[in-house]
């Protein structure tokens, strides 16, 4: 009986003491730090001085204009960016010696969480900056889906430029990004690409105008900054730009212009609704060669020839243009690559995947093969849209003016 009774004296103590145990183990987070202490940081720039130190550059957020503006509905009266972050920048032997000399200037603790985009200078990149690179991944704050861009110029240059459209750099650059390619490059797939056999790496290639005031002038992306063995070599722009993302599967919304017939005008605009490529490697003759097929579908938004492409002769014509015009370009970007020597499509790649041995006796020799590797150009087009008018209005205007 009495055995029972210290059972149930036990039972209720434990009844009481059970909550108390549970609110002990809720520690909460006790090493963090609340937001109005942290400086966040949206996007940062890195580049080299004239006295070879690192300068690193941080764009942050200032939530303070921020509050304001939610508070009254207006805006802060300033050109993009200006009015809800803040630009500080500090030198260094390092990225992380700027970093922290930075932090020194800056009441609040720097916070990379919230890190978007990273903007390199021109010199630096053309320099190399893999050593700086190992700062960015080591920082567990920082996501490796963070978009890498090479500015022409100085990175200071592109974080003092004014922004009409978007309030923040991290901003207007995501959108830049989201316009012009299918899918954005990000720190993750850099850092593979610079690990690989190849080493060969491309990023967006920021343009700066000289007209940089309040009647416009705002940096676009111009084409691709070409990476070899961690260093910038060379660009891609124009038609080799479009080449390119051609090759790599990130056309998106492109427009082109190509001759159809013999008849002046005789040119015809198409968007790209979309494409694929693919890199198919061979042996002949004992050595490698790689083919590129290339598919595309297209869709016509202005005909100022006189034929009508509602017609399927006339459609094939279009066609053939436009893949003749494929092939030209990627043929003239590939060649540009070679003298490079910068593999940036992963011939490498496919040539690994489709013959691992193989590959092992070719990878040393690598950067004096792929220069002079033969390979072909393939490519197919589809037109899948002529627009809502099957007759072109120049036709028209023709037929109508006959006696």
């Amino acid at each position: 009986m009495r055995k029972n009774k210290s059972i149930s004296v036990l039972i209720q103590l434990c009844k009481r003491l059970l909550p108390l145990a549970a609110l002990l183990s809720l520690t909460g987070c006790w090493d963090s730090d609340e937001v109005n202490s942290l400086a966040i940081v949206t996007s940062a720039g890195i580049d080299r001085t004239k006295d070879g130190a690192i300068e690193l550059i941080l764009e942050i957020v200032a939530p303070q204009q921020q509050q304001q503006q939610s508070g009254t509905g207006q805006s802060s009266g300033q050109k993009g960016g200006k009015g809800t972050t803040i630009v500080r920048y500090a030198i260094g032997d390092t990225a992380a010696d700027a970093q922290g000399r930075l932090q020194w200037k800056l009441p609040r603790t720097i916070y990379w969480g919230q890190l978007q985009v990273l903007v390199v200078g021109e010199e630096l990149a053309r320099d190399g900056f893999r050593e700086q690179l190992d700062y960015l991944v080591r920082v567990n704050e920082i996501r490796l889906r963070v978009m890498p861009f090479v500015t022409h110029g100085k990175a200071l240059d592109f974080f003092d430029s004014h922004f009409l459209l978007e309030q923040t750099k991290a901003g207007f650059l995501q959108s830049e990004a989201a316009r012009v390619f299918h899918k954005p490059l990000t720190l993750s797939r850099l850092v593979q690409r610079l690990s690989s056999d190849e080493d060969t790496a491309v990023l967006p290639f920021i343009n700066i105008p000289e007209d940089r005031g309040d009647r416009g002038g705002e940096p676009y992306i111009k084409g691709y900054a070409v990476f070899n063995q961690g260093r910038m070599v060379g660009t891609l722009t124009g038609n080799s730009f479009l080449a390119a993302k051609w090759a790599t599967n990130q056309l998106k919304n492109d427009v082109e212009t190509v001759n159809v017939g013999n008849e002046s005008p005789a040119r015809v605009t198409y968007t790209t609704l979309a494409a694929k490529s693919r890199l198919i490697p061979i042996r002949k003759n004992g050595e490698w060669q790689m083919n590129i097929r290339i598919e595309s579908e297209i869709n016509m938004i202005q005909n100022t020839s006189r034929l009508p492409m509602a017609e399927p002769q006339n459609a094939r014509l279009l066609e053939a243009a436009a893949a003749e015009h494929i092939r030209e370009v990627v043929t003239q970007t590939v060649r540009d690559t070679q003298r490079m020597h910068a593999d940036i499509f992963a011939f490498g790649e496919a040539i690994k995947r489709r013959n691992p041995h193989e590959w092992s006796r070719l990878e040393p020799q690598w950067n004096r093969f792929y220069p002079e590797m033969d390979f072909k150009v393939e490519a197919s087009v589809k037109l899948r849209r002529i627009g809502m008018n099957s007759i072109p209005l120049g036709r028209q205007h023709k037929e109508r003016t006959k006696p």
